[in-house]
């Protein structure tokens, strides 16, 4: 009798994702900012935003945030969640988000 034989896959691939240089600019400080979360409604995205709104509001003063329900569930498979994603940059822009923390699921 042999062993079994498995196709293995090297788990240091490349990376995926745009180039650093088509990323947008991060602040230097959250400091006043006005913070979206925008979810998938996948795996405890309430739970780990809620603890980052706990945290931030100790480091910065006058942060604000808008919670996920503002923007929809943008995980892409029905109707609802397209439509949810192609209004999120008017959203964002309604809400005056200066940066959005997006929890996608795993």
């Amino acid at each position: 009798m042999t062993e079994p034989h498995y196709e293995v896959l090297w788990p240091l691939g490349r990376r995926g994702g745009l180039p650093p240089g088509d990323l947008a600019r991060r602040p230097a400080d959250l400091t006043g900012k006005r913070v979206a979360f925008v979810w998938d409604h996948v795996f405890k995205g309430d739970l780990m935003f809620a603890r980052f709104e706990r945290a931030a509001r100790e480091r910065f003063d006058g942060i604000g945030f808008v919670p996920h329900a503002e923007f929809g569930n943008i995980h892409g498979t029905t109707a609802e969640e397209h439509d949810a994603v192609a209004r999120l940059p008017e959203r964002l822009r309604r809400h005056g988000i200066d940066v959005a923390v997006v929890g996608v699921g795993a």
